[in-house]
């Protein structure tokens, strides 16, 4: 929903007409690394009560890292702050030492890490929202805490926290899979890796009430609707620098 939300022509190429991606981004790699990285951290936590070794999840990481490179068989679009694997593994490398310093959510529970749910979004059943969750926690009160793992250079204000779709989603998704009770609220947070000179680790807190259930729900039958209707529309801003479509958007 977001791809669509994003740029509806995107969407096209990609779900609807399958199209291959003309290249891939090293960010999309290194962001799939480093998750794996973190998921290995929390598996550790919620199995056998401590995280592991620093070397040993770095030296995960650069293995993970190094053989989703290897068996890249697209093009990979380098930033320039990063221009080859050496340099991602640098920079992710950095990131993970930077949580390693400060992991941050101390003191509670891991509930599940990368947890998979699905709800039907539809009267029919015939169409689901599927989604994962990067890690639930449980705090001392034992309310859930849904987190998710982010790696960008920018920041994230509380503004975009507080109104990121994805967290809806998880809301909804918890509720209609009995984790959240009927009317009760989730609360949120993003665990953003910061892409920096000096790497550090920033974390945003929100809340999901049912009213943000709701809307999400109606802006997914939108969606829907409109995709139903074959509406696909590019849409032109700062996202079209590394867009693996610009090719067939050209031709569009």
């Amino acid at each position: 929903m977001q791809t669509y939300l994003g740029c509806s022509l995107r969407y096209l190429f990609h779900y609807v007409q399958g199209l291959p991606p003309e290249h891939i981004s090293s960010s999309l790699i290194l962001g799939s690394a480093v998750h794996q990285a973190l998921a290995r951290y929390y598996l550790a936590l919620k199995d056998l009560g401590k995280p592991p070794e620093r070397e040993v999840l770095l030296q995960s990481f650069r293995s993970d890292l190094m053989a989703r490179i290897d068996r890249e068989q697209k093009p990979i679009h380098y930033k320039s702050d990063c221009p080859d694997g050496d340099g991602l593994l640098a920079q992710g490398t950095g990131l993970l030492n930077a949580f390693l310093e400060d992991p941050g959510f101390s003191g509670m529970e891991v509930v599940a890490v990368e947890l998979p749910l699905s709800t039907p979004l539809t009267v029919g059943n015939d169409i689901a929202l599927v989604g994962v969750i990067d890690l639930l926690l449980k705090d001392t009160l034992g309310h859930l805490v849904a987190i998710d793992h982010k790696t960008a250079k920018n920041a994230f204000t509380q503004e975009a926290a507080d109104q990121d779709l994805q967290f809806s989603a998880y809301a909804l998704l918890l509720s209609d899979n009995g984790y959240l009770k009927p009317g009760q609220p989730l609360t949120c947070g993003f665990n953003l890796l910061r892409k920096l000179k000096s790497p550090k680790v920033e974390r945003r807190l929100t809340m999901r009430t049912p009213a943000d259930q709701e809307r999400f729900s109606r802006l997914a039958q939108a969606v829907l609707f409109a995709i139903e209707r074959e509406v696909f529309l590019p849409c032109q801003g700062w996202q079209c620098g590394d867009c693996p479509y610009a090719g067939a958007c050209a031709d569009w």
